[in-house]
């Protein structure tokens, strides 16, 4: 870390929404050796659907929805999943020299959500780190992070989140059923929550985006040990990237690029994940709708087109998987005794079919 240097400092207000994305990716790419850690901040003007770097659009996002209601889509450079953003979100970037840092993507993110956190903190909110990228208040996530090295810069993103549209964050992304996007719906009202929520709860006037902007960067200031000096406009060799990057975000090439994608599964906060999947056995098809926290069963559906007898034997099967471990032998074991328990039946649907159908759903926990 360069102690004593100056850290560039760049609001930019209400942007485009291209350029929402798209000057922080024009920093990072203008980034060398000799230049200044840099912070910029700003706000999109229009709501619209950012994918991350790995995903594939298609199998992420109900593009045809999006289309018919005017929402863009743009792919960026920093990893994740697909995000709704809008101009109650108040965008920070950090493009820091690289090699002044450490490797640790841990330790990269406990660093630079610190300034974060202590405005918050210092406004009223008591707002902390849930690694391994998430801010959390009272046990719900208030803002997710992402960081990416582009070139000589290593780059980390945040932001303040005031208000959220909750509805319509499910219905901008493909997934396999209503049923599926209710329980989207359902754990993000549930377990995101905003800074508007947040101050009425904790009986706070709702800050403004000018006074945590403020106190977010007296808070970079005196953690980092540097001055900040406040800018207003980008260098010429980042006016010409932008220009480039503009370009690019906006090709059909890059937006439908493919990448890596883990089927059927939706990441909620750092330890909540849904997930929807089918698997065939010989009595028919298993369909699995499961909410795990924490490694843990919260929420569990099971249907398809299968025989069992009793009538509820699912429904004590589900009952009895809520609340247990993730795990081959405790959920083996769980759904077992369920069916002892319970005298239940299922022809050509066996204990260990089940368990399969859950592992090749819940495949990155097993």
């Amino acid at each position: 870390m360069q102690k004593g240097s100056e850290i560039r400092i760049i609001n930019f207000g209400d942007v485009p929404f291209l350029d929402s994305q798209a000057i922080y990716h024009a920093v990072a790419h203008a980034f060398n050796s000799k230049s200044r850690d840099t912070i910029t901040m700003m706000s999109p003007r229009q709501t619209y659907v950012s994918i991350g770097f790995f995903q594939e659009l298609e199998k992420e996002v109900d593009v045809e929805y999006c289309q018919e209601r005017g929402i863009p889509i743009i792919r960026r450079e920093v990893g994740g999943g697909a995000v709704l953003l809008g101009n109650d979100q108040l965008f920070f970037h950090f493009i820091f020299n690289k090699k002044n840092l450490t490797r640790d993507i841990n330790k990269i993110y406990k660093m630079f959500l610190m300034p974060a956190i202590g405005a918050y903190n210092k406004l009223g909110l008591n707002v902390y780190h849930r690694p391994i990228n998430d801010l959390h208040i009272g046990g719900k996530k208030i803002g997710g992070n992402g960081a990416v090295e582009i070139g000589d810069a290593m780059v980390v993103v945040g932001s303040f989140m005031f208000d959220f549209n909750y509805k319509l964050m499910p219905k901008i992304l493909k997934v396999p059923s209503d049923k599926f996007r209710d329980k989207i719906y359902k754990n993000i009202n549930e377990y995101v929550t905003t800074i508007k929520r947040e101050c009425k709860q904790n009986g706070i006037d709702i800050f403004s985006k000018e006074k945590i902007t403020a106190a977010f960067l007296e808070e970079v200031s005196g953690f980092f040990g540097r001055k900040i000096s406040l800018e207003k406009k980008l260098y010429e060799s980042e006016e010409n990237k932008l220009i480039e990057i503009r370009k690019k975000l906006t090709s059909k090439d890059w937006l439908y690029r493919k990448g890596k994608y883990l089927d059927k599964k939706v990441k909620i906060t750092a330890d909540l994940n849904l997930y929807e999947g089918n698997y065939k056995c010989k009595g028919g098809l298993i369909r699995i709708t499961a909410a795990i926290k924490n490694n843990i069963f919260k929420d569990l559906n099971i249907s398809g087109d299968f025989t069992m007898i009793p009538s509820n034997g699912l429904k004590l099967i589900e009952q009895k998987l809520i609340g247990t471990e993730l795990g081959e032998n405790k959920v083996f074991e769980a759904i077992k005794q369920s069916y002892k328990e319970n005298e239940i039946k299922s022809p050509g649907m066996e204990p260990e079919d089940l368990l399969e159908a859950i592992k090749q759903v819940i495949m990155d926990k097993f």
